[in-house]
């Protein structure tokens, strides 16, 4: 492995100082008791959980597949919450939270349109449940990875107030803000 002059490691360590800083707002405890949306909470996780492993279909909202929004649709329907189709659609009817916690939704711009194209679930410790068309099935990554953190756009939530800071949300029309 090479060894970098001195201004490139000062600025390595910089660099990641700055993304453990980061990161330190995503370690949360499990869902609080004190949390009056706690037990809804519960119930989106777990059958977010419950699908990790279904395969990626497109358009998919069913245990047999899911594809991004409908794994959202599908957990929060579980818990008793109808949600709309579509991440645009779902992204333009939840309240945005500059700060989320386990259960929220986080968006994304993952194409070359400037329109929300995913959605993930907040699992609480820095980490997500997802409908992955890359990999073709649901699965729970971190979001210390570089390329969600280039592609987020913010949290919302169709429960109560959020916790964990996320990057800022764009305007509420499902394209991000200019600015």
């Amino acid at each position: 492995m090479p060894i970098l002059p001195p201004a490139n490691r000062f600025n390595a360590v910089l660099l990641l100082l700055a993304g453990l800083s980061w990161l330190g707002g995503c370690a949360t405890p499990p869902v609080s008791t004190h949390d009056p949306d706690g037990a809804v909470r519960q119930r989106i996780l777990a059958a977010a959980d419950r699908l990790i492993g279904t395969p990626y279909v497109l358009g998919g909202e069913s245990p047999a597949g899911v594809d991004c929004s409908g794994l959202v649709q599908y957990a929060y329907l579980q818990a008793g919450i109808q949600l709309p189709r579509t991440s645009v659609e779902q992204f333009e009817a939840a309240q945005p939270q500059r700060r989320v916690l386990p259960g929220d939704l986080l968006f994304f711009r993952t194409g070359r349109s400037s329109q929300v194209s995913h959605v993930g679930i907040y699992a609480g410790n820095g980490q997500m449940i997802h409908a992955s068309s890359g990999s073709r099935k649901v699965r729970k990554v971190k979001l210390n990875q570089r390329y969600w953190r280039q592609h987020m756009i913010g949290g919302a939530t169709f429960l109560g107030a959020g916790g964990v800071p996320v990057a800022r949300r764009g305007a509420v029309s499902g394209k991000p803000s200019s600015s």
